[in-house]
């Protein structure tokens, strides 16, 4: 398969000497890399923001937009468009694609080595034939099918369930995932077979005593977990530099839109009526003068006729 070459990076010489290579970086943060090439229609920008700041309110974990992709790769190609795929398939393709994803940032970039992420989460806009949304198919990679996704699933938005689920693989690579379990529990945890009873987990955002036991160990930071679970990562509404008014300027109505993106109908009803009503009253008040208008125009004209 023949490599694409990114236009979002400079591009450096093949050929550099050891003297000119500067040591990688040591990084302490677990890196968790996600890649939205897959997710044609549900791509926008307010999702890529929402998923790099989250880089602002933990610091346990660092996000990352996967950018650098072989958009050729029939993986892409296959799930990204809607409709059904096989899980088989997702299986064979995954290792090319994968061994793709993880190679490309091993190439120096302004003479720096740089270094795959720890996990991926590919998102992708199809959903597998046994209805299951969330699966590793790879080494690194996870990949999470979103193409079930229906408008009454809301709320929570899809938006905010892909960053809930970006979240909890962050949680996972930082401290160890405890198994899904049943029954459900309003956990970020939960076992949930279909995408729509995944609602709980999201909009409660809760970590049960089995999972708190499990992740134990490895000494989570418990306060900012809980700053990010149930939609806290959004933010105070009142901060005008929150998440929450972020994206409210970036056009997503928060817990209003079914999708990454307000539809065309969801914002001619959050606007068109406000607009009527402006456009109204500029039409009464008009009105209103023009008729006070002619009422004294005619009174004069009437009293110079009558004298």
């Amino acid at each position: 398969m023949t490599k694409k070459q990114s236009n979002l990076t400079e591009t450096t010489s093949s050929v550099t000497s050891d003297k000119q290579k500067s040591p990688p970086l040591n990084r302490k943060k677990p890196r968790v890399g996600v890649i939205v090439a897959c997710l044609g229609e549900y791509d926008s920008k307010a999702l890529r923001y929402a998923i790099l700041k989250l880089n602002t309110a933990q610091s346990f974990v660092e996000y990352e937009i996967v950018y650098d992709v072989p958009e050729d790769h029939e993986f892409v190609a296959r799930t990204r468009y809607g409709g059904v795929v096989r899980t088989s398939y997702i299986k064979q393709a995954i290792m090319s694609f994968e061994a793709e994803i993880v190679q490309r940032p091993s190439e120096l970039f302004k003479n720096i080595p740089q270094t795959p992420c720890d996990r991926y989460l590919a998102l992708c806009n199809c959903e597998l034939e046994s209805g299951v949304y969330l699966f590793k198919p790879g080494d690194k990679i996870r990949t999470m099918m979103v193409g079930s996704w229906r408008r009454y699933f809301a709320p929570p938005s899809l938006l905010e369930f892909i960053v809930d689920m970006c979240i909890k693989q962050g949680i996972a690579e930082a401290f160890g995932a405890p198994r899904s379990h049943m029954p459900s529990r309003g956990c970020i945890f939960d076992y949930n077979d279909i995408l729509e009873n995944t609602r709980n987990g999201v909009l409660i955002g809760h970590v049960c005593e089995e999972c708190a036991t499990y992740m134990a160990p490895n000494n989570p930071n418990w306060d900012e977990i809980k700053k990010l679970t149930g939609g806290r990562w959004l933010g105070d509404p009142s901060d005008p530099f929150s998440a929450y008014c972020e994206l409210q300027r970036l056009g997503f109505k928060v817990f209003k839109a079914s999708g990454v993106r307000d539809s065309l109908l969801r914002r001619l009803i959050d606007t068109v009526p406000i607009q009527i009503i402006s456009k109204l009253g500029d039409h009464v008040a008009l009105g209103i003068a023009i008729f006070f208008a002619l009422l004294l125009g005619l009174k004069n004209w009437g009293k110079a006729l009558g004298g």
